[in-house]
């Protein structure tokens, strides 16, 4: 009875063994359900195979279509980036650099406009219904208000100028 016990657990592991193995290698003898062309900018890169509804392509043609790195260590199909760590650094800088100079240029343009185009008629218009009241003390506080928002607008400035300044000297190294 032992002899039989142990012949079933030894046929039950060799044959999840071949499971695992079936599994592993189950595109072996699959069909071809279809051909797939690859491009890239209007340009054909290779050909992918369809098996089961999924595209297979050689790592290599879709590699250097990326223009990713290949290497190949043992069972290992290794993929990078072709740019440098210092490629990709500068290249980050130089879209902060962008970014920060618009949002200063933006703010400029914002406090410019308040300066020029906001806050003088509502001080024109405080001036002038000094007498009426309520009125010239409603129009003095929106003045002094859009006062205080130019005032906040300039900090913000300063603060952008000197990170422009590091982005520049960081790009600078």
């Amino acid at each position: 009875m032992k002899k039989f016990i142990s012949g079933v657990i030894v046929g039950a592991l060799l044959f999840s063994g071949v499971t695992v193995f079936a599994d592993s290698a189950s595109l072996i003898g699959q069909k071809v359900q279809g051909l797939f062309t690859i491009e890239k900018n209007g340009k054909k890169v290779d050909d992918a195979i369809i098996i089961n509804g999924t595209a297979y392509a050689p790592v290599r043609s879709v590699a250097e279509a990326s223009g990713a790195k290949l290497t190949v260590e043992g069972k290992k199909i290794i993929m990078e980036d072709a740019t440098t760590p210092t490629e990709k650094r500068s290249a980050e800088l130089e879209a902060e650099l962008d970014k920060t100079t618009a949002e200063i240029e933006r703010i400029t343009a914002g406090i410019k406009d308040l300066e020029t185009n906001v806050i003088p008629p509502y001080e024109a218009m405080a001036k002038e219904m000094a007498t009426n009241g309520d009125l010239g003390k409603r129009a003095q506080a929106s003045a002094d208000e859009y006062k205080k928002l130019v005032e906040q607008r300039k900090t913000e400035l300063v603060f952008l100028k000197e990170k422009l300044a590091q982005i520049k000297t960081q790009l600078g190294e």
